[in-house]
């Protein structure tokens, strides 16, 4: 879903309606801040999904309001941001690359982003408890959001399954298919240290970011959780030599910069 069906009233600077702790989430944060476009961020709760279905026709975050109007999915917001601030381009200029990129990205959200989010969050929701989910899941967020997350654990961590297909199969096969995704960077990274051309694009941009819960990689929010469930430790430490947890790393410290954000603006609402 990309273009806007509602516009958020009067928006002169950018508003990321977002949620912290989400991989895809992150791929927008991250394309914001280095074309250092300046933005404000809202970080929702609970009021999530009728609010974004209300700004543009589905109940996802992120959300992302322009001038023009309200625009949903990572991929259809950079391509926006793509039009409206080319430079620094995260789209290569040679078509063929450019195609190339854009595969690549598709494939990361279509094929990794979601077993990565089941390899961590289904260990998490069903052994760790209330308290540690809501520690690990409310990051970023205020004390009302974790308490409500508390209360509404039992229920919502299966609506949470039903809603994003996370189930005994899934389970399974997401180690496996997020290794896979590890195993085509360390195939298909260049003498650059990229996935396409020798410059910074989209795909490894959207490559990183949504391996960034499993590299961990210093200065992020997943870098500061700690004791997950003892199959996802387990998991880790298998991964912790891989050469693609390395280019995640290695991306992270080339190009994540410094935030965008206009925090003298922004506005968050902890319960919702």
């Amino acid at each position: 879903m990309g273009n806007a069906r509602f516009p958020e009233a009067a928006v002169t600077t950018p508003l990321l309606w977002h949620f912290p702790i989400s991989h895809y989430n992150e791929k927008v944060r991250w394309a914001l801040d280095y074309k250092r476009i300046p933005h404000r961020r809202e970080v929702l709760a609970a009021s999530y999904l009728p609010r974004a279905w209300w700004a543009t026709g589905a109940a996802h975050l992120p959300v992302l309001h322009l001038q023009s109007g309200a625009v949903g999915d990572s991929t259809a917001i950079i391509a926006a941001l793509e039009a409206q601030w080319p430079d620094p381009p995260l789209y290569p200029q040679d078509p063929d690359l450019r195609a190339r990129a854009l595969e690549i990205e598709d494939w990361f959200d279509e094929e990794i982003g979601h077993p990565a989010r089941t390899l961590l969050v289904g260990p998490l929701m069903t052994e760790s408890g209330a308290e540690r989910t809501a520690d690990v899941m409310m990051r970023g967020m205020g004390g009302g959001a974790r308490t409500a997350f508390r209360l509404l654990h039992p229920v919502f961590y299966r609506f949470y399954f039903w809603r994003h297909g996370v189930h005994d199969e899934s389970r399974r096969k997401a180690p496996g298919v997020v290794a896979s995704g590890l195993d085509r960077i360390a195939k298909e990274t260049g003498a650059a240290g990229y996935l396409v051309g020798d410059s910074f694009t989209v795909a490894d941009l959207t490559a990183a970011a949504l391996l960034a819960p499993i590299a961990r990689p210093q200065g992020t929010i997943w870098a500061a959780i700690e004791g997950m469930p003892d199959e996802v430790e387990r998991f880790l430490e298998e991964l912790g030599d891989h050469p693609g947890i390395a280019w995640v790393h290695e991306i992270y410290r080339r190009h994540r910069g410094e935030s965008a954000e206009v925090r003298s603006q922004t506005r968050t609402r902890p319960g919702g």
